[in-house]
């Protein structure tokens, strides 16, 4: 909300962490919006780089996900690609890899092969990728992001030009060669 926009980290901490437990006493352990409250909790401590204390927010949002929707629900594809980008962060790309394509198999299984949500792995895939020097394979994934995002969003929207970016920076490195 209007805490974390305006970087007060800890106070939007406090009372996402005061509504969890308000959530917690009066929805039980297993609603989705106590879901939701431990994923908002977890986009600030990674926000504050806390990455350990993300993936616990993160997988007991996941846990919750699952018990109510079972295993093929579209949430659980959010959730897979929040725990991916914590572990990118924490340097487990092989973890991140097999976080992301579980949420693309959700996110394909959910909206078919042109939707922004397929876009958004699709760029944290071919991050995964760069990161490792496999500037072929991130190009390639980075593309199918991109042709999702003019398609869907537009060449001016900024998820468009965000991964137009990432392509301009592969293309350099490929260059580079």
């Amino acid at each position: 909300g209007l805490y974390t926009s305006q970087s007060k980290y800890d106070l939007a901490l406090e009372y996402y962490q005061k509504a969890l437990a308000i959530g917690i006493k009066i929805l039980g352990d297993l609603h989705p919006n106590v879901a939701i409250f431990y994923n908002n909790i977890g986009f600030i401590y990674s926000n504050q780089g806390n990455y350990d204390l993300a993936l616990e927010c993160f997988q007991k949002a996941l846990t919750i996900h699952k018990q109510i929707f079972g295993e093929s629900h579209p949430n659980l594809a959010r959730a897979y690609n929040n725990i991916g980008y914590i572990y990118v962060n924490l340097g487990n790309y092989k973890l991140a890899l097999d976080f992301f394509q579980k949420a693309l198999a959700l996110e394909e299984q959910t909206f078919g092969e042109s939707h922004p949500n397929l876009a958004r792995v699709y760029n944290n895939i071919a991050t995964i990728y760069k990161k490792q020097s496999d500037y072929n394979l991130a190009l390639k994934y980075y593309q199918r992001a991109l042709a999702i995002c003019e398609e869907t969003l537009g060449l001016n929207h900024p998820n468009t030009q965000m991964v137009q970016e990432n392509i301009d920076a592969i293309m350099q490195k490929l260059n580079e060669k």
